[in-house]
């Protein structure tokens, strides 16, 4: 099935959050976010984990963070589950308290502590997943019916009045439903369908781009700048005698600015110039940035005055970062 990877979102808010000053007007809100990602994405790495259980005949091509094209738009799936006998949307959950699915008005709460919440709807969000779903493999001549499922990761979670038109269960009963769904239905779907519509959701998930300076209200002198230490992710580097020394813990590195480079790739783009590299890393010349661009990233243009590098994606630098987070 495959590791699951940070997801790019869960990136730009984790930079943003650690590189914005705790006294901007937006740092609360960015940091309410990261939380609710955080979240999300310990849950799905919970949801992987119980998948991975399911025993099957056929091995199904299980997509993660993926997004699904709908009236312009773009709407997230958590995880889908391509198989030969069924199409399994699943919307994760990393919930506690008591959660309420009121049928008559279409809203959900949850009661923590005493205290009634209201909410989005799960059951809507996974609604539109699946319509979304159904709608995009049509278009790719491949009409089959979705399915959906609301996964709880947390334990702490207690379904009071459950969703009427979709399932609602604990983590560790995916493997169950997964395993159920294969011999309820009949395989229908070749697996050169289920590769082509996978490789055709992962470029669109590519294309994809958000825009958190705006969305956040920052511009780029909210920004601080700096490499992060791979030991105590302090943004202190300095770089001495060909390597990187954390000024906090002296944790030396010969390659930090890698993981760097991905944070500003997040947050800008997947262009830099030398002049910009410096600026983001805090190296001491020019010279020392053109040096380490053409180490190890290709151009973008042939142009001796402005060279543009291309910074190829690879969010797996970020993951020590990511788990530090998960796990503070």
């Amino acid at each position: 099935m495959g590791k699951r990877s940070v997801p790019e979102r869960l990136a730009a808010l984790a930079v943003l959050e650690s590189r914005v000053s705790p006294g901007h007007r937006s740092y609360s809100r960015t940091k309410s976010d990261l939380d609710m990602r955080l979240a999300g994405f310990a849950g799905e790495k919970k949801a992987d984990f119980y998948l991975e259980e399911a025993r099957m005949k056929d091995k199904p091509l299980v997509l993660k963070d993926v997004m699904i094209p709908s009236g312009g738009k773009h709407v997230q799936v958590d995880t889908l589950v391509l198989h030969p006998a069924f199409i399994l949307v699943l919307e994760i959950k990393n919930m506690t308290g008591e959660l309420h699915f009121d049928e008559d008005t279409g809203q959900f709460y949850r009661v923590k502590n005493g205290v009634r919440e209201g909410m989005r709807n799960p059951e809507d969000q996974l609604n539109r997943a699946v319509i979304a779903t159904e709608r995009f493999l049509a278009s790719i001549d491949l009409p089959v019916r979705v399915h959906g499922a609301i996964v709880l990761a947390s334990y702490n979670g207690l379904i009071v009045q459950a969703p009427v038109s979709r399932p609602i269960f604990p983590v560790d009963r995916l493997p169950g439903h997964i395993e159920k769904l294969e011999k309820e239905n009949r395989a229908i779907l070749r697996r050169s369908d289920l590769q082509y519509a996978a490789d055709a959701l992962n470029l669109l998930s590519r294309e994809k781009k958000d825009q958190y300076f705006k969305w956040y209200n920052l511009t780029g002198i909210d920004i601080e700048t700096g490499v992060r230490c791979p030991g105590c992710f302090k943004i202190v580097m300095d770089r001495m005698h060909g390597k990187w020394i954390c000024k906090s813990c002296n944790t030396a590195s010969a390659d930090a600015h890698l993981a760097a480079l991905q944070e500003y790739r997040v947050m800008y783009g997947d262009e830099i110039t030398s002049k910009k590299m410096m600026d983001f890393l805090q190296l001491p010349n020019l010279s020392l940035a053109n040096r380490l661009l053409r180490e190890r990233f290709p151009t973008v243009n042939n142009s001796k005055r402005n060279k543009r590098y291309r910074i190829e994606p690879d969010l797996s630098l970020m993951e020590p970062f990511i788990n530090h987070l998960l796990y503070r």
